[in-house]
């Protein structure tokens, strides 16, 4: 960070930043000088010293993105990069909600930045409803409903959602953006309570627009209105969810196992015509059917925004990858009661307390309702497939969360002490119809969705059974991940492989490398590190480098990653160079799991950062650079190409990249 110091000046802010300056007694040349800085994106930020980040230019960076980070991919043979960063972890604008949102105003912004570095797409978590604002990881969300608070209120105070709420409203109900770091934390009780109160007011402002709207010609207020009744005809079963919403508040907990038994087995009743419930039904209706046409219409809005977003990508270019996950919520089981095991649930055998179980609490749909006798899709065949089908509506591609859980899944008896892989229970899978769910059911909806098999995250770290790696690694050859936390590049057996560091359940590199058993990790050896990166030189003074500074040996690391790995994904905790863990995987007493987030200000901290005296951020073109360079050295060294003609074809490709490094450094 450089500092010219001043004798006086008036910092003026706006919006975009600190750009204009009032000079009080300085020299022309003092002026001349901040005047190229400012030219040059530089920000001027201290009361009688000058901090700044060096900005690309528009014509810089059009050069920087093609002419730089573009050709390094293309050489390194980079198809796919991804940042892993999920719904609540986007960045909000000055004025802050309480959470993030992928589809509101900042998310948009947020692409062209992702682009300019390099990457095509993000990896979304699930982004079904929560259910609770004690349970707010994504992995236990909804599958058939979306989370609410994810929508952009902003939008509702324009023409196109017929300004059904006012901006003042909004901007006095949300907290003031204060934050002078790169990461923040979601405050989910805030986020409810705001999402609560406006949609309530939206609500009641739609419904009240809509009253003599034909005679008035508020032709907006009909275009949703006729949006509305669609999304309502296409979405039946939300008036479940609606009504589940609404008994979760009345008992205070969405754990339906705890209510009386009409509400527990409600939707059944109604179903089969049981009196009793209809009776119930309609008094629910009569009591809090506002409150249901509230969560309906929500449901609505958001189900908009996504339509909107995924218009907007598709014009610039860039992708969603949403996550299918394998477990299914409360209100899912509740709505759908009759397709899952009685008594069971999902889990893992290792990773618990004592390194025993793990009691994920995942409903387990029932075997024998997954296919009819003539291999057609029984009720719960169907309900995974729109499962899945959910999973891809407005989005590019797929996350499949834990895909043992579709071939051979761990159960355990929750109230006994039962519990084993499924292909172990031939009472409970006789037809051993999960071991069929994926040619019959995952595989064909991909196809049908234009999915390439090889293309979905495949998630594979899991316990191997013998029928799993059967079905899933023998007979469909499938791919998987290669988490580059535990193991190395080298040792990625299927191309197809996503490659990553770490996941949404890793620390970031900051924190894994201080770790004894990474550091003790051949993955992580200095030795192994420099003689990838420097297979044809002498790599002993590069290896003391790596071995001495933790930052140079993390750069090495992901340099690794894209040396070796065609689809790539980072965690935006990694990128923008955050010490703090997402969510600690394994660790749900953490109460800072599922809250990081990027700051409203992430941008000029991302560069404040690079140029600092210990950037911690990635620098792109600077791992860029060590991985083209490392692939040169490895064709030289192991597979034995011409030298001239390797470093004929690299050594612009660094030079370049070495060009923007320095720049970002500035």
């Amino acid at each position: 960070m450089l500092h010219y110091p001043l004798e006086k000046y008036i910092i003026i802010k706006n919006f975009n930043g600190l750009t204009k300056l009032r000079f009080v007694k300085q020299t022309a040349k003092i002026k001349f000088q901040y005047f190229i800085m400012l030219r040059k994106g530089m920000r001027i930020n201290a009361i009688n010293s000058v901090n700044f980040c060096r900005k690309l230019t528009e014509t810089e960076k059009t050069d920087y993105k093609h002419n730089a980070i573009e050709p390094a991919l293309k050489y390194l043979g980079v198809s796919e990069v991804a940042m892993i960063l999920h719904g609540s972890s986007y960045p909000q604008d000055e004025y802050d909600i309480g959470v993030g949102s992928p589809y509101g105003k900042v998310a948009a912004q947020l692409i062209p930045f992702e682009l300019l570095h390099g990457f095509n797409s993000n990896q979304l978590g699930p982004v079904g409803e929560l259910n609770s604002v004690n349970k707010i990881s994504p992995y236990e969300s909804s599958v058939g409903a979306k989370n609410y608070l994810f929508i952009d209120m902003h939008k509702l105070a324009t023409a196109e959602y017929a300004n059904i709420l006012d901006e003042n409203l909004i901007n006095n109900v949300y907290k003031k953006s204060n934050n002078d770091k790169i990461y923040a934390y979601s405050d989910f009780p805030e986020a409810f309570e705001n999402y609560k109160f406006l949609m309530a007011n939206a609500y009641k402002n739609y419904k009240k627009l809509l009253i003599g709207a034909e005679f008035n010609f508020n032709q907006n207020i009909l275009k949703l209105q006729s949006e509305y009744q669609n999304f309502l005809n296409q979405k039946p079963d939300i008036e479940n969810y609606a009504l589940f919403n609404v008994l979760s508040g009345k008992y205070g907990t969405n754990d339906y196992s705890k209510w009386d038994d009409i509400d527990r087995n409600l939707i059944r009743g109604l179903q089969t015509g049981d009196k009793t419930c209809i009776e119930r039904y309609k008094k629910i209706k009569l009591r809090s059917g506002k409150d249901m046409d509230i969560y309906c219409f929500a449901q609505f809005i958001v189900d908009k925004q996504m339509k909107e977003n995924t218009k907007l990508r598709k014009t610039a270019g860039f992708k969603y990858i949403s996550d299918m996950l394998v477990g299914f919520s409360q209100a899912d089981e509740w709505s759908h009661q009759d397709l899952f095991l009685k008594n069971y649930a999902m889990g893992c055998p290792y990773g618990g307390p004592d390194g025993g179980l793990q009691r994920w609490n995942i409903p387990v749909l029932n075997p024998k309702k997954l296919f009819n006798k003539d291999g057609s899709l029984a009720p719960a065949g169907k309900f995974l497939k729109a499962k899945l089908e959910d999973a891809l509506d407005n989005f590019d591609n797929v996350r499949i969360d834990h895909a043992l859980g579709l071939v051979d899944p761990y159960i355990y008896e929750r109230n006994g002490h039962r519990a084993g892989n499924i292909a172990n229970m031939p009472d409970i899978d006789p037809d051993k119809n999960y071991q069929k769910v994926l040619n019959r059911i995952i595989l064909p909806t991909l196809e049908e969705h234009g999915i390439d098999k090889n293309t979905p995250v495949w998630e594979d770290l899991v316990t191997d059974t013998p029928d799993f790696n059967r079905i899933y690694y023998h007979e469909n050859n499938l791919p998987g991940i290669t988490q580059l936390e535990y193991r190395k590049a080298e040792e990625n057996a299927n191309p197809n492989n996503w490659t990553l560091i770490g996941s949404h359940d890793s620390d970031p590199a900051l924190k894994m490398i201080k770790k004894d058993w990474v550091r003790a990790n051949e993955a992580w050896n200095p030795l192994y590190l420099a003689g990838v990166l420097n297979a044809a030189h002498d790599s002993r003074k590069y290896c003391e480098k790596i071995d001495h500074d933790d930052i140079e040996r993390i750069k090495a690391k992901f340099a690794e990653l894209f040396m070796m790995g065609n689809k790539i994904q980072i965690s935006f905790a990694d990128f923008f160079g955050i010490d703090k863990t997402y969510n600690e995987g394994g660790n749900d007493k953490n109460p800072d799991n599922w809250k990081l987030r990027l700051s409203n200000d992430y941008e000029d901290m991302y560069y404040k950062n690079l140029s600092s005296a210990k950037p911690t951020a990635i620098n792109m073109p600077e791992v860029l650079k060590l991985a083209v360079n490392g692939k040169a050295d490895m064709d030289i060294a192991k597979y034995r190409k011409n030298p001239d003609e390797v470093y004929a074809q690299s050594e612009p490709i660094i030079k370049k990249l070495e060009e923007y490094e320095k720049i970002l450094k500035e």
